[in-house]
């Protein structure tokens, strides 16, 4: 199926229903309308018609400024900065309001998970795996996807690919057939059904 899209400038939960009736699989949001407590508090209406329906959101990046940089620039830097940021967003504004709300960040929420460290030093948790935040895998090869998972488990990641710029990764033989499974199978289909 498809995810249904809906205006961030002027909230209406209306038109969505409608998508959802229809059997999209849930909502996708660029990363920029999540990125603080204003941008939850905007939000709300679709994410709670979401919750109501048990329906997954998708979080992209958003628009890119304009740079004179080379071709790759906005992929690497301010894609990356929007889903770090929507990553903690999530954390620190969307669960208090949403805690039900399964959300899957593209792009493995730009590594964001990395710092569980730095984020346990500031005092913002330690080790806690929010099951309902999935992370998808774009274009990351195994590296990147093996350090998600030493930071999170296998439980939240979910195969992906960042077509048509770059077709879907293989995982690798170090992996194996269960990894394998809970990325492509197990875990896609908790994502969009809820608990299995």
């Amino acid at each position: 199926g498809a995810w249904a899209s809906a205006c961030v400038s002027e909230i209406d939960p209306s038109p969505l229903a409608g998508w959802l009736d229809r059997g999209f699989a849930g909502l996708q949001l660029p990363a920029d309308a999540l990125l603080d407590a204003a941008g939850y508090e905007r939000c709300a209406p679709l994410l709670s018609l979401l919750e109501a329906r048990d329906l997954p959101l998708f979080v992209h990046p958003g628009i890119a400024p304009g740079s004179d940089g080379p071709s790759w620039w906005p992929a690497l830097v301010p894609y990356v900065q929007q889903m770090h940021a929507a990553w903690f967003a999530v954390r620190a504004f969307g669960r208090a309001r949403h805690p039900r709300l399964r959300v899957c960040f593209a792009l493995l929420a730009g590594l964001a998970p990395l710092h569980g460290e730095r984020l346990a030093a500031r005092g913002g948790g330690r080790g806690e795996v929010d099951r309902d935040a999935f992370l998808e895998t774009s274009s990351y090869g195994p590296r990147a996807v093996d350090a998600t998972i030493r930071a999170l488990g296998i439980d939240t990641i979910v195969c992906g690919s960042d077509r048509p710029y770059a077709p879907p990764l293989g995982f690798g033989p170090d992996f194996g057939e269960a990894a394998e499974h809970a990325i492509r199978v197990s875990n896609p289909e908790r994502l969009l059904m809820g608990e299995e």
